[in-house]
């Protein structure tokens, strides 16, 4: 993990400074804290909070992760720097990795490994895959293998390479391997657990350095 300031603690579900600059930060985001809300008035979103941490009126997000999700987040203090991060994702020049457990209710979720797309559409907070008029939408399943700790789940590594509100969510049900315990998405899972993770950011920053925090393997 590169960086030029790394800030440890030992608890997972309290927010880590992983990396910071003047124009950038790289935080790690507990699950069950929203990245930003419309309406923060106790100040319990991620934005707050760091708004307060890093002593800003006004911080960014190129990506975000959902509420339930926790791992890796880039944060921007600049709109010239958010705006620069906005067109690397564009050109797909930004990488983003996730791992997850799934519940397949397919055989041999293995086979799933490549590239898949669909058209996605999002309203009142959850999305749906559409034949047409939707967002294109696409992901990389890099590996599915059977979960070392629970018996009859799957951990699955993705390589995100859209970033639609919900997307992996979303894709996985309809490849049949929906999260666990995902209620929105996998209403009748047999599992409480629900796990997704951003593992891994790649990127080139704004001084053209190549940049990578996390474990792509992990």
């Amino acid at each position: 993990m590169d960086g030029k300031k790394v800030l440890m603690n030992s608890d997972p579900e309290e927010i880590r400074i992983i990396y910071r600059t003047e124009k950038e930060a790289v935080v790690y985001k507990p699950a069950r804290m929203a990245t930003q809300l419309s309406d923060d008035i106790k100040g319990s979103s991620l934005e707050s909070i760091l708004k307060k941490q890093f002593g800003k009126e006004d911080i960014y997000f190129p990506h975000r992760l959902d509420r339930i999700t926790r791992g890796l987040l880039l944060v921007c203090f600049d709109k010239e720097t958010v705006a620069y991060y906005n067109e690397q994702m564009k050109q797909k020049k930004f990488e983003k990795h996730y791992q997850c457990l799934v519940e397949p209710s397919v055989p041999e979720p293995e086979q799933l490994t490549g590239i898949h797309s669909r058209f996605i559409k999002t309203k009142s907070g959850r999305s749906r895959i559409v034949q047409s008029g939707g967002k294109p939408s696409f992901l990389e399943i890099v590996s599915a293998a059977p979960s070392e700790d629970e018996n009859g789940l799957y951990k699955v590594k993705i390589r995100l390479i859209t970033g639609r509100t919900h997307q992996i969510r979303l894709m996985l049900s309809d490849l049949g391997i929906p999260l666990s315990g995902d209620r929105l998405y996998n209403p009748d899972s047999k599992f409480k657990q629900f796990f997704l993770e951003s593992v891994m950011l790649k990127f080139t920053d704004t001084d053209g350095l190549e940049r990578c925090f996390g474990d792509q393997n992990k």
